[in-house]
């Protein structure tokens, strides 16, 4: 078979997906497209209206759906599948144990070149070996809305007691802001209340990282 006259799924199944284009692989996401619209055409607005399939994961599900022939629905769907390529492409929960920053930042290089910052908090037990991993929230270029109660809600949640916190900056330079100290502070304040230690907050960056815990000249107290 040379291909000629199948589609993406027909490709697909054939084991052709390394040969597809992003267009292909868009189009198996939002076919049929809404309004009638042919899902290949969807496709490739999409890839149009983003600059790149690397771009898609800064929009949000509703400006996704904005775009004619998507659909909230079918922006979700789009969304999901690249946050599960994400996900597959990190680290198992389990692995060799966190002693020090190095080990942080060498699990969570795929955060390095992340063009959004995200604030993720990692779990784990005596022995420092991982036992569950949360994108607590994902924002912008240049920053996250994020409050402590949001953490440790989700902390509480899930039974954490030994926490290690972990966001990127996608400038490139991993330099600690006065914002992040401020917030590692708020954190580690309210960590006193729920019995919950926080044995550091590492910021990774295409330029390197940077541990708050080993910083000298903050005043953070970690468990």
């Amino acid at each position: 078979m040379d291909g000629v006259g199948e589609g993406p799924r027909e490709r697909l199944v054939g084991g052709q997906i390394a040969a597809m284009s992003d267009a292909d692989l868009l189009t198996l996401l939002v076919s049929p497209g809404s309004r009638g619209l042919p899902g290949d055409r969807v496709a490739r607005r999409l890839l149009e209206d983003c600059g790149s399939l690397r771009r898609l994961v800064d929009r949000r599900p509703r400006e996704l759906a904005a775009v004619p022939g998507v659909g909230l629905a079918k922006a979700c769907r789009v969304l999901a599948a690249i946050e599960l390529g994400r996900r597959t492409l990190g680290p198992p929960v389990e692995g060799l144990p966190m002693m020090r920053a190095v080990d942080v930042a060498a699990r969570f290089v795929r955060l390095a070149s992340d063009p959004v910052e995200s604030f993720v908090a990692v779990a784990v037990n005596s022995r420092n070996r991982v036992t569950g991993e949360w994108i607590v929230a994902r924002g912008w270029e240049s920053g996250v809305n994020l409050t402590p109660r949001q953490v440790f809600t989700l902390l509480v949640k899930e039974s954490a007691h030994r926490v290690v916190f972990v966001h990127n900056h996608p400038s490139g330079d991993p330099t600690p802001s006065s914002e992040d100290i401020r917030f590692t502070s708020r954190l580690l304040e309210a960590s006193k209340c729920l019995d919950i230690r926080i044995l550091d907050h590492v910021v990774v960056s295409s330029g390197g990282f940077a541990s708050l815990r080993e910083r000298p000249g903050t005043d953070l107290e970690f468990g």
